[in-house]
Formats: structure tokens, sequence, C-alpha cells
């Protein structure tokens, strides 16, 4: 009788084992299904995400001197030099024009598309941001003024003329637009991450200047280098871009656009000059001309590499182009671009 019951017991016993078991064994698999579609989904939307920044990017390429509010799935984005990153997941270009900072947070991005000519249109510029990241524009010149009229008024932006008591509003990321005079550190924004505060100190005019980028370092500035704009868009893109290195590789991406172009205008006006002179007209026209080509031949050279040096160039030669291409108006001839 007593061996039964043990019998019994251990029966009773390895079947509560058995059911333990099996159901850690059901509930084990069910959590790896669920684990594995909300993988699944989570990599979906992030590809839905890059895919939505691809068809902004393609956009615009046709689109010219346009702003627009995107809405897209709650994501962190972080841009580099010609690469778009979802967490982990990431798509490298080649010669990205993108102006952004270098992490854009939320659900909405802010679009601006700005025309880059000198004097010929020669790209678009593509400025992408986060409406939840804080603009802080101080500046008392025309140039201020120009910037601060240039940028969207979805973004979060603030102008001042004179230095401002500049309060934490909890943004994830401030950065300050600073025309002619650098400030002290905000002593507000001092417990933000280093990396979440960043300025520039702009010294020029609309047509080109120097860039000076600053990023926070504890509770002060660290000089991050200087760089050059050519023409308000450039400038404007700056203001978007949160450092340095960025920048400047969406200036040689911009740079090798107009090189492209620039060797089209190039062959085109050689085609000019080829035509045979009979008229007073055809003699000063080919004279431009012959001006025009210099001027082209100048910025083909200077616009293969984004420097100080080739800002000037190019800048100086786009005056002479537009004055040419006045000319070419005024005596009936075809005209430079």
């Amino acid at each position: 009788m007593s061996l039964r019951m043990n019998k019994k017991a251990f029966e009773i016993q390895f079947n509560w084992i058995f059911v333990l078991v099996a159901g850690a064994a059901i509930i084990l698999l069910f959590t790896s299904i669920v684990i594995k579609q909300k993988n699944i989904a989570e990599t979906s939307t992030k590809s839905t995400v890059l895919k939505s920044v691809d068809a902004i990017i393609t956009g615009a390429s046709v689109s010219t001197d346009t702003t627009n509010i995107i809405t897209i799935p709650n994501s962190n984005i972080e841009v580099s030099c010609n690469r778009i990153s979802i967490s982990g997941i990431s798509r490298q270009y080649e010669h990205l024009i993108l102006y952004a900072p270098s992490l854009m947070k939320g659900d909405k991005l802010i679009t601006q598309t700005l025309t880059f000519s000198v004097p010929y249109r020669a790209t678009n510029l593509l400025l992408v941001t986060s409406p939840q990241l804080r603009y802080i524009i101080v500046g008392s010149n025309n140039l201020a003024k120009e910037i601060n009229k240039s940028m969207p008024a979805e973004l979060k932006k603030e102008f001042y003329q004179n230095t401002p008591q500049i309060r934490n509003s909890n943004n994830y990321k401030v950065r300050l637009v600073l025309i002619e005079d650098m400030i002290d550190f905000p002593e507000s924004l001092e417990k933000m991450p280093d990396n979440d505060v960043s300025a520039i100190k702009i010294n020029g005019d609309k047509e080109k200047g120097a860039i000076e980028f600053w990023q926070k370092n504890g509770n002060s500035w660290q000089h991050k280098g200087t760089s050059s704009y050519i023409g308000k868009p450039s400038l404007i893109a700056a203001v978007y871009t949160d450092n340095i290195e960025s920048y400047e590789c969406n200036m040689q991406n911009t740079f090798t656009r107009l090189n492209l172009v620039t060797r089209i205008f190039v062959e085109r006006t050689k085609k000019l000059m080829e035509k045979e002179l009979v008229s007073i007209k055809e003699i000063r026209c080919k004279e431009l001309y012959t001006n025009a080509l210099f001027y082209f031949n100048k910025i083909l050279t200077a616009s293969l590499n984004f420097n100080d040096e080739n800002v000037n160039k190019i800048s100086d030669s786009a005056k002479s182009l537009a004055s040419n291409n006045k000319d070419a108006q005024l005596n009936s001839c075809t005209l430079l671009y």
C-alpha cells in the first residue's frame, strides 16, 4: 500500500514538473516570437524612415526654394558625411548634399531647399532639421536680419539684436547663431551634454565670409575650426549643420556638383565662339564669350576643392560672369547662362 502511494505521489510530482517545464517552454517560445515580431516591426519602421529621407533627397533635386514639414514615425536620425543612420540601420550615399544637425529627434522633419548659384544655378542645397531643436540668432546688422528672415517660421527660432538672457527650455539641442560678436557661454545651459550645445560665429556678408564653429566644453566654448561660405544659401546651410566636418563634407559635394555643371557651360561657350564673324555685333559677342570662358575655367579649376582661396576665386569670377551676361543681353548676344 505504501509502495503504491509513493509511486502515485511520484507520478503527481513528475506531472507537475512536466507541466512546469512545458509551460516554461511555451512561454519562452511565445516570448521569442513576440521579441522577433517586435524587432521586425522596429526594423520595418526604421526602413520606412530611411525610405522617407531618401524620397526627400530625391525630391530636393527638382524642387527649388521650398519649405515642407514631413511627418515620420518617431525616430532618432543620425547624419554624418554621406551617411544617414537610424539605430544601426544606415545608408551610404555618394556626394550627398544634406545639411542637417548630427542628430534629429521626433516624428517631424522640417526641410528647406535653396538654390546654389554662382551666378548660374549649380545645384539645390537640401537643409533638414527637427522642430524640437532650438535656434538662437543674435546680431543687430542686416545679415542677422536676413538669416532670421531666411529660416522657416516653423522652426523653434529666436532672434535678438542684443545678447539675451538665455533660459533652458529643455530642448534636446541648442544652436546659437552669432553674427560678428561671440558671447559668454550661457550659465543656464551648463548641465546639457557637450554635444547638444553648439554655435557658429559669422564674419562676412551675403556674398561670402568666414564661419567659426564652436562646441560646448563644460561651462565654456571650445573652438572647433573655421570654414567659409559663398552665397546666402551655403551660409544658411552652415546654421543647420552643427559640426565643421559635416559642413565641409557637404560643401565639397556641392563644389563637385558645381564642377560638373561648369564643364557644360565651358563647352557651350566654346561652341558660341566658333560662329563665323560677319558683323560688328558678332565680333563684340565673341569678345564677351572669350572673357566668359576665362572666368568659367577659373570656376572649373577652383571648384575641384572647397577651401578659402577657391571660395574667393569663385566669388570674384561669378561677379565678372554676371557682368558679362548683362553685357551679352545689352548687345543682343546669346546669353552665357
